[in-house]
């Protein structure tokens, strides 16, 4: 049986987390799964223990200022252990500066302000194989 894919949403805004989980839910193949996480730190822990359980990260949805992370950090360790994960940065105000280099070194398939655009996120979910 094939293993589900693993869609992170991370957030320190409750209602963003539960947003994106109603709408993600309305859309979504039964395939995909999703794991949420509401501070850097239990983000990076989760995308670890994922990855040692042997589970496919496909995509990470993370706000880009999250308590003392940064949603580049997140990504950054997504990765490290999943090369192939897409990346969508969610901003209120972002420094566009780091996430440019950020794109320029590792690419990210969406940057979307809030609120987002839910066909943009689905644009990006349509694309992983």
């Amino acid at each position: 049986m094939l293993k589900n894919k693993i869609i992170l949403i991370v957030d320190d805004e409750f209602i963003i987390l539960e947003s994106l989980k109603i709408q993600l839910s309305r859309i979504l193949a039964s395939n995909f799964e999703l794991q949420m996480a509401s501070s850097g730190e239990e983000a990076l822990g989760l995308i670890d223990e994922l990855h040692q359980e042997g589970e496919d990260l496909a995509l990470v949805i993370s706000d880009f200022n999250i308590d003392s992370y940064k949603g580049t950090d997140i990504l950054r360790h997504a990765i490290a252990q999943y090369p192939s994960v897409k990346k969508i940065i969610l901003t209120g105000q972002a420094d566009t500066k780091s996430i440019n280099d950020f794109d320029l070194q590792y690419g990210i398939d969406a940057i979307l302000d809030k609120p987002w655009d839910l066909s943009s996120i689905q644009t990006v979910i349509n694309s992983i194989h």
